[in-house]
């Protein structure tokens, strides 16, 4: 038992007290008073926040959502004393402050009495009958649309029968006929093909594609015409990096880590490459989200190195979301990581916004507390963004290399060095044996164990602040000779028996002066970070069998000082055996090597027969190929990986603190996911815990069960996010939200068909939007009759095409590529178009804040246009490019005079509109003509009558009523056609 504390000594020393808390009906009074005045607003009568109530003593025994509130066995651990003590900020109730003093020590008193209460209405505080809110939500087995079997439904009649195309046309027209409503006619050629070409690929079509399309439909037919355009359509290059950036909306995509500093997330645009190829693919829906998910725990078993790259690269999915570099509590900012995490990934994949069960019971969906803290139990094991996990964390260093795909067979440079290395001392070898000098190694600084060994000061487990510094005091921590680990590791020369998770050693040496080069030998396991007088200067992951020999670079040389330096050694090992050891020489010397081997090359010629000089050109032969290979080169990536198969445990957070455990919860999913599976197989089965594993493998547990278990609601949710894509909204509007708070689907059995669909189409995403493409309804016009108009003004029955404005990267690649100025470069770093000076004034470091980027870089299409929180690109965001700190399921268009500021008068789209002013005077010298090919270009049909002659009419008054030369008016003509709304939407 706990002590008790002197104040409830005292309260029970008090007569006055002890009698209140015996409770007997008479001196309970002075407890109820307490109660009324403190507790029964939020915990009686009509409300009981938490589940918690004190209306009478038979409901406050069941306790609430944390559980009972006394603790029978032993009072003095009851959470009510945690909870009115106000030790605990996350626990300190009442909120509106403390108890009175002698308040506090009356409940005390009575609860380490036993917390006794009278029966009958002397202990009745309220009716224990009036709480609304004691069920927080709808039973997981009560019928909703989403979480209903799937079936697939029969497809009706219509009345119209020659145009309906496809299941798709009769469930709409179905619905058109039951209100007695027609629908539009079929779009125009132009439209179409305008429309189709950005929904596929994001871009407006050429004047040649649009001379070809019509060229076709004359020749063809409509149909066969259309066919083949989709066809064109899908195997665009323009294809996956459309289709990406309505990805990249969904998993909050930044490339920086926000708050103060807004730090760059290193090389993080692999992942949006990644994304890019698995769209171009169309690689199946199921696998692209059980890559993001875990495919860390995925590559183990694949064999193809590509193949490996390609899952650990999509594993980046885990590291898009905000990231406190300085957080002022780790614990926490760690929960919130997760957090984040298990909330993109449920309305993602299963349309479920489950954050406020963080906290509580969620109030309109069937989730509850604990079965959220059970999908966060899935994610536990993971790496922090910072490197650590629950108890450590090392800076922004949870990046792994990772080849290139299509670099996948080639060495990295460091095992090409290594190589290097190998032959360079064969050589050597071969020089002694040819009598020649030998270019030998430098000064030893610090031994490795394969020699005399140096003495270490080394520390096991979390590393201590500011311990790779040179000042920093290690004379507490131990010390022994190199060679750290266990006996029987490969390799290994144990002089120190390490046996722990994580070690940090440290040596120092002594320069006279500072060499030119420097040459580590290192021998590890796992993760090891190295430091040189507290600069980091290599970092290694996965073990090794033997020791490798690593040329630092000028990074190394630049942290040297003449006198006292200091060596340190930060690594981590989890399964298996383990070994560590470092040696430190000042390199070979570059003009003595290349003596050597110019001697070696000079003597061969003589010595052709001779088996040791044929041995020796091969080394030699083989060195210079390696020397002019390519490499893929050490190429760091945000990636996604857990450290062992024993994930920490996972609490369930009261009011979300990590500091206020209560229960401790396996891994799970919502119950409700799990009502309308296919198979009837029910929950997720979790893998065992295993020590041995690298990974828990509870994430790759749940990315099979998503799309087997609940594939009915993965297969929904995938369904209507295509339609949105070719539709503008989707069948349910709240694409991100299929629970109770989001909107009806308004053709619930249309949507079902669909995701029967996609699941028999292998989840091909291509196939399904080929699918709904080649239906009458997506191919409708806009304009349809006024009694469908006058009947169904949202147009929720579909009795046309829905015109949609282009969003704020189709607008800005729109201007691009209709001036001729859009560089079709795909994949690799994001660029940074110019901003203007008083946007980077806006930054806390103007002159850092943004880089630099050259014309033609500048001219790539939005989607590699980097993203940084803290400063946005000013078009892209007034027209609604969304927030990267959250998923953005479904765009909400604006109409603000920003953005027409940004259009008419902004230097972005005033440039492009010179450049096609440009582009028109070199392509004709008949005015007329150029009039007419510029609104071809930009609005995908030819002139309509009399447009010319206004044309030329507004020409004219620009160059008279404001003295404008003809270049300067075909500019402002140019910038006028960018700013129609026939270019800035969708008909």
């Amino acid at each position: 038992m706990q002590p008790i504390p002197s104040l409830l000594l005292a309260a029970l020393a008090s007569p006055s007290l002890a009698s209140a808390a015996q409770a007997d009906g008479h001196g309970f009074a002075a407890v109820r008073a307490v109660i009324e005045r403190n507790c029964l607003e939020c915990h009686g009568g009509a409300k009981r926040e938490s589940g918690l109530s004190f209306a009478d003593g038979a409901t406050f025994a069941l306790g609430g959502a944390r559980g009972a509130q006394v603790q029978a066995d032993d009072p003095a651990a009851s959470r009510l004393l945690r909870v009115i003590g106000y030790g605990d900020p996350s626990l300190a109730m009442p909120p509106s402050g403390p108890l009175a003093e002698a308040d506090r020590a009356l409940l005390e008193a009575w609860v380490l009495a036993g917390a006794t209460w009278p029966e009958g209405a002397a202990g009745q505080l309220a009716d224990p009958d009036a709480h609304p809110m004691e069920r927080h939500g709808p039973a997981p087995s009560d019928p909703w649309w989403a979480y209903d079997p799937l079936v697939p439904p029969v497809v009706p009649e219509v009345l119209d029968q020659e145009w309906s195309r496809s299941s798709i046309d009769a469930f709409i027209g179905h619905r058109l006929d039951e209100r007695g409503l027609r629908p539009a006619e079929q779009a125009r050629p132009e439209a179409l093909l305008r429309r189709a070409t950005f929904d596929l690929t994001g871009l407006p079509p050429s004047s040649d594609d649009r001379a070809r399309f019509l060229e076709r439909v004359e020749s063809d037919g409509f149909e066969r015409a259309w066919s083949g355009l989709l066809d064109e359509l899908f195997e665009s290059p323009h294809y996956g990096e459309h289709q990406a950036r309505q990805w990249l909306d969904l998993v909050r995509y930044g490339e920086t880590n926000g708050y103060e500093r807004d730090g760059a997330k290193r090389n993080v645009w692999r992942y949006r490459d990644w994304v890019v190829r698995a769209f171009d693919a169309d690689l199946p829906y199921d696998r692209f989200a059980a890559l993001q998910l875990a495919g860390d725990e995925i590559a183990t078993e694949l064999d193809d190195p590509a193949a490996r790259a390609e899952a650990l690269l999509a594993t980046g999915f885990y590291r898009l979301g905000v990231w406190d570099d300085e957080p002022a509590d780790p614990e926490q900012a760690f929960a919130n990581e997760i957090a984040d995490i298990v909330d993109t990934t449920s309305q993602v994949f299963m349309a479920t916004t489950m954050g406020c069960a963080r906290c509580h019971d969620h109030k309109a969906d069937p989730i509850s507390q604990r079965e959220y803290y059970g999908l966060t139990a899935t994610f536990a094991g993971l790496v922090s963004y910072g490197g650590g996990g629950y108890s450590q964390g090392q800076g922004p260093g949870a990046t792994r290399d990772v080849r290139a795909p299509d670099a996948a067979l080639l060495p990295t440079a460091a095992e090409r060095d290594a190589r290097v290395a190998e032959l360079d001392a064969q050589l050597e070898q071969f020089a002694a044996d040819f009598g020649l000098p030998s270019g030998g190694a430098g000064q030893v600084l610090v031994a490795d164990a394969r020699g005399a060994g140096a003495a270490w000061r080394y520390h096991f487990g979390s590393a201590t602040e500011g311990w790779t510094n040179p000042a920093f005091d290690d004379s507490t921590w131990s010390e022994g000779p190199g060679g750290f680990g266990t006996v029987g590791t490969p390799g290994a020369r144990v002089g120190t028996v390490w046996d722990s998770a994580r070690i940090q050693l440290r040596t120092t040496f002594r320069l006279d002066a500072i060499p030119s080069a420097l040459r580590l030998a290192l021998h590890h396991d796992e993760d090891v970070t190295v430091f040189l007088n507290g600069q980091r200067v290599l970092h290694r992951e996965g073990y090794r069998v033997d020791y490798g020999e690593f040329q630092l670079d000028d990074t190394a040389l630049a942290a040297l000082v003449v006198g006292r330096n200091v060596l340190a050694l930060d690594c981590t090992q989890t399964a298996g055996g383990q070994y560590l050891d470092a040696g430190l020489d000042t390199g070979r010397d570059g003009d003595a090597e290349g003596a050597t081997l110019a001697a070696l090359e000079n003597l061969l010629p003589q010595r052709a027969d001779d088996g040791l000089a044929r041995r020796c050109k091969l080394a030699l032969d083989e060195r210079a190929a390696l020397l002019t290979a390519p490499v893929a080169e050490p190429f760091p990536a945000q990636v996604a990986y857990e450290r062992g198969g024993e994930p920490p445990a996972q609490f369930v957070h009261l009011r979300g603190s990590v500091h206020a455990p209560g229960d401790e919860v396996g891994p799970g999913t919502p119950r409700a996911w799990s009502v309308g599976t296919r198979t009837g197989a029910g929950p997720l089965a979790f893998p065992e815990v295993s020590l041995e594993a690298e990974s828990s493998g509870r994430r790759r547990a749940l990315a099979g069960w998503l799309f087997d278990g609940g594939a009915h609601l993965a297969a929904r949710v995938e369904a209507n996010r295509l339609w949105q894509s070719v539709f503008g909204r989707g069948l349910c509007r709240t694409s991100g939200d299929f629970g109770r708070l989001g909107d009806l689907p308004t053709h619930p059995q249309l949507l079902d068909h669909l995701a029967c669909e996609l699941i028999a189409r292998g989840w091909s995403r291509k196939s399904l939007q080929r699918y709904l493409m080649e239906s009458r309804t997506y191919r409708m016009a806009t304009v349809g009759p006024d009694a469908s108009l006058a009947a169904d003004p949202r147009n929720d029955l579909y009795w046309r095409y829905e015109p949609r404005r282009l969003t704020a990267e189709e607008f800005r690649d729109a201007t691009l590529a209709v001036s001729g100025e859009l560089e079709p470069e795909r994949f690799g770093p994001s660029v940074f178009p110019p901003l203007p000076a008083e946007v980077l004034a806006t930054a806390s470091r103007p002159t850092e804040a943004w880089g630099q980027a050259t014309p033609a870089q500048a001219a790539r299409r939005s989607l590699y246009v980097h993203v940084k929180r803290s400063l946005r690109e000013p078009l892209l965001a007034a027209h609604d490019q969304p927030d990267p700190d959250l998923p953005c399921p479904a765009r909400f268009p604006t109409n603000v005079p920003t953005q027409a500021l940004l259009t008419l008068n902004g230097e972005f789209v005033n440039g492009r509109a010179a450049a096609l002013a440009e582009a028109l005077i070199a392509a004709t010298d008949d005015p007329r003509a150029r009039l007419s090919l510029g609104i071809e270009r930009a609005l995908c049909r030819a002139p309509l009558d009399g447009e010319v002659e206004r044309a030329e009419a507004f020409l004219v008054d620009l160059r008279d009523g404001y003295a404008l030369d003809e270049r300067r008016a075909l500019e402002l003509f140019a910038l006028a056609l960018m700013n129609r709304n026939e270019f800035l939407w969708l008909d």
